[in-house]
């Protein structure tokens, strides 16, 4: 008899062990996916993660239900990844399941599908089993895996879903829900009437003639397009320095055509063409790369902002893509991959895209694309280190230091760079880490020969690095010369760039309009009701809110405690600087990037198209604004309030405020005039203000490593935080009182806690906190981390510990 064992996607220790049915033996394979029930009644998609002889002791085996796929959809590298990522990052096999495969891989009995209402198969045509389950959704919206079990009388369906899900006949109700929505721009081109008819032309330009302005539009058209092809309307309008009325006028005239296409957004930090070659510095820079790889995996290339750190990765893919390897291209956002793709196409040819944003279909085909190695480079967040590679050669990890790598939110809690390093490792591939700015921990382990150091020390094309000046705040209030959040220094500056028709930048790192409100006679400030947080004021919606459950109410007319209508808005948020900056600017174009006017990434790309197309003289945001943005005619960037990033609870506060700041000024000047970087701050004394004004990433680096290593922190240590959640108050303090008893009796690292964080309390959930300091060495981790593991266990044994959570974020 032949078994098999399963990893299910729950958070449940270990595999299972099912029975494979003598019909079933030929067809069961390592890596594909196989129905399960699991359970009484729930049936699961579960993959095969081994097949033996042994019959189960502890229980009796179940048989699998049925078997999904005719071949694997994961190689057994991804399953060593998956039990690494496990064992590493202290959580169950099932939920790095989760995270890697795509939904449409991991459906159970209650996920509910939908008939796709782009379907233009007539249902008639369908096999009889897909017709009973296509004919079900004619009478109901959606139905569920089990209906449609009762539906063909028999367990084994999933052949069937599949089957109708690639004929498009039917749809995951999440793809409704998360349907991508792709980035469209107006294009325009002459009547083909006209065009090609030079006498139907010239009549044209007759009746045109008291008309200048449409007749001025026409001849910018003609100018720019010589074969009658398509045209950005932005490119047209601005050629011709003509309104949009104008143009409208003549679409409603037939005299041009109109439609929205699907665009990509370029954003480059120096003009590449397939037939450029590398100057100089990137020349050494790649031959250097090449010569570290030769004796070690992992090379680190610190370049300044607009260095041509992309010049220096295309030529290495090419290399790559020459040995028919496969290349994996990391970005930390989901924003950032629209941008690289266009340009590398142009330049190597077919490029896969995987991320988040795309829906469970479009996942799904990229999956599929990667295993049957038609995908030879793909452009990805952190997710993408999940994909089935099967050939990596090379990985690209760009902007290494940045936070949006790590997944803190749930389990896995690991980190994107870390994690591939390590698949890396195993396969063979080669690595290569890109900043301005890299992390300590990078930095410590290419100063300490483990990783290869390569520097790109000036800008592409002699482009000077911007004029950086900080304003004392705490002296220009006192001197009263602050007008809302702006000192009169920025403010001068931006009456410059203004004169100028230059861009400016503002960054504020915190949306919303005030972070909270306050009453001036008794100072009562309004709480979020499962959280222990101020609600932040949004003056578009009128509400309070919460930007941790999202719980909101009205902003109240009065104090409920004392009745006084004298509500105080305390604090700064976008919104506000987006106000003050009307009112100082009257005749300024403003836009805001944050969250709450980039819900979706069709919003984001729209705000930055305007911007980029000149429609806007400032761009006020959040951390949106520092990444991966290259405006030609941005002259000025302005820092807010930089204490904000620098006095936070967090080990890392002053390394992440020197990369930001160093991140948020190399927006300026990136073209052939120098750039100014104003940074507003009430501390001008703070160590980090002389690092970033001389741009000493050297210094600054040695500085904080030696205050690392007093105190213990990374990367001289290692850390393992646990976070203890209940909804009781007194359960989640005893609960981390007995884990931080069990762990020191346990281990031989230093335990500190259990602490109350900065946000006690979120969600309902009030949290305790214990951190584990342990030397770095691999037996004491691995004892720390069985001891964790050993302590929750034991923790669960008590009835009153049922309910409580325990979150194990290791290297946090």
């Amino acid at each position: 008899m032949l078994y098999c064992e399963v990893i299910l996607p729950l958070p449940v220790k270990g595999t299972f062990t099912y029975s494979i049915p003598k019909e079933l033996e030929a067809l069961v394979q390592i890596g594909c996916r196989v129905e399960v029930q699991f359970g009484r009644r729930k049936l699961y998609t579960a993959l095969v993660k081994s097949i033996h002889h042994e019959k189960p002791i502890a229980y009796p085996a179940k048989e699998i239900i049925d078997v999904i796929d005719f071949s694997p959809i994961v190689y057994s590298t991804q399953l060593d990844f998956w039990q690494w990522m496990s064992s590493y990052y202290c959580c169950y096999e099932g939920e790095v399941m989760s995270v890697a495969l795509p939904t449409y891989f991991r459906q159970d009995s209650e996920t509910l599908y939908v008939k796709n209402p782009d379907c233009a198969l007539d249902i008639i045509e369908l096999p009889d089993n897909e017709y009973l389950v296509a004919s079900a959704l004619e009478r109901q919206e959606a139905i569920t895996l089990a209906d449609i079990q009762i539906i063909l009388q028999k367990k084994g369906v999933q052949k069937t879903i599949k089957s109708l899900i690639e004929k498009r006949v039917l749809l995951l109700q999440e793809y409704l829900e998360e349907k991508y929505k792709p980035k469209l721009l107006a294009y325009v081109r002459l009547h083909p009437d006209y065009f090609h008819d030079k006498t139907a032309l010239q009549s044209l330009f007759k009746n045109l003639e008291r008309k200048p302005k449409q007749t001025d539009l026409l001849l910018a058209y003609l100018n720019i397009s010589s074969d009658g092809d398509w045209v950005a309307r932005n490119e047209l309008l601005k050629s011709a320095n003509i309104s949009g009325s104008v143009l409208r006028t003549m679409i409603s005239q037939e005299i041009f055509l109109i439609e929205d296409r699907e665009v990509s957004r370029v954003e480059e930090e120096c003009i590449i063409s397939p037939n450029s070659t590398l100057n100089e510095q990137q020349n050494i820079a790649f031959q250097s790369i090449n010569k570290y790889w030769e004796d070690m995996n992992v090379v680190l290339l610190r370049g300044v902002t607009a260095s041509g750190k992309t010049h220096v990765y295309v030529e290495l893919i090419r290399n790559f893509l020459a040995e028919g390897k496969q290349i994996l291209y990391l970005v930390p956002e989901i924003t950032l991959t629209t941008q690289l793709v266009k340009r590398l196409e142009k330049m190597l040819g077919k490029v896969g895209v995987y991320h988040s944003r795309f829906n469970p279909a479009e996942r799904v085909e990229t999956w599929l694309k990667v295993l049957q190695q038609e995908y030879n480079i793909i452009v990805g967040a952190r997710s993408s280190i999940f994909l089935p590679f099967s050939n990596l050669g090379l990985v690209i990890i760009d902007e290494e230091h940045d936070g949006s790598y790590k997944q803190s939110e749930s389990a896995p809690r690991y980190q994107a760079r870390d994690s591939i390093i390590w698949l890396a490792h195993q396969t063979g591939a080669k690595i290569l880490l890109g900043s301005a700015t890299p992390s300590l921990e990078s930095w410590a382990n290419a100063k300490s020969g483990k990783f290869g150091l390569v520097n790109l020390d000036s800008r592409f094309g002699e482009m000077s690095l911007p004029q950086l000046n900080f304003v004392n705040m705490s002296k220009a209030r006192k001197e009263k010369r602050v007008t809302g959040m702006l000192s009169d220094g920025l403010q001068a500056q931006m009456n410059k760039v203004l004169s100028q028709n230059k861009q400016t930048i503002i960054f504020q790192n915190r949306r919303g309009y005030s972070p909270y409100i306050a009453c001036k006679e008794c100072a009562w400030t309004p709480y979020c009701q499962h959280c222990d947080v101020a609600l932040t004021y949004h003056k578009y919606s009128e509400h309070l809110k919460c930007h941790y459950c999202g719980y909101t109410m009205m902003m109240p007319k009065s104090c409920p405690s004392c009745q006084s209508t004298l509500l105080e808005l305390k604090g700064t948020g976008t919104e506000r600087v987006e106000d003050d900056l009307q009112a100082i600017f009257p005749s300024a174009r403003i836009l805001r990037l944050d969250y709450d006017t980039a819900k979706s990434k069709h919003a984001h790309e729209k705000i930055l198209e305007q911007f980029e197309q000149g429609e806007a003289d400032i761009l006020v945001g959040t951390q949106m604004v520092t990444k991966g943005l290259d405006f030609k005619n941005v002259q000025l960037v302005g820092v807010l309030n930089a204490d904000s990033l620098l006095y936070y609870p967090d080990f890392r506060a002053t390394e992440r405020a020197y990369q930001l700041l160093s991140q948020v000024s190399g927006r300026s000047g990136r073209s052939d005039e120098q750039g100014k970087v104003v940074i507003q701050i009430s501390d001008p004394n703070h160590p980090i203000v002389e690092h970033v004004s001389n741009m000493d990433i050297e210094a600054f680096y040695k500085k904080e490593l030696g205050e690392r290593m007093r105190f213990n922190y990374p990367p001289f240590v290692r850390l393992i935080q646990i976070a203890v959640k209940d909804s009781s108050e007194r359960v989640a303090q005893e609960a981390a009182e007995f884990i931080a008893i069990q762990l020191r009796n346990r281990i031989k690292g230093e335990v500190l806690g259990p602490t109350i964080p900065y946000l006690s309390r979120i969600q309902g959930k009030f949290i305790r906190e214990i951190l584990i300091k342990m030397e770095r060495n691999v037996d004491v981790i691995s004892a720390t981390k069985s001891s964790i593991v050993e302590a929750r266990q034991l923790l669960f044994q008590y009835d009153k510990f049922k309910k409580t959570r325990i979150a194990i974020d290791v290297d946090p």
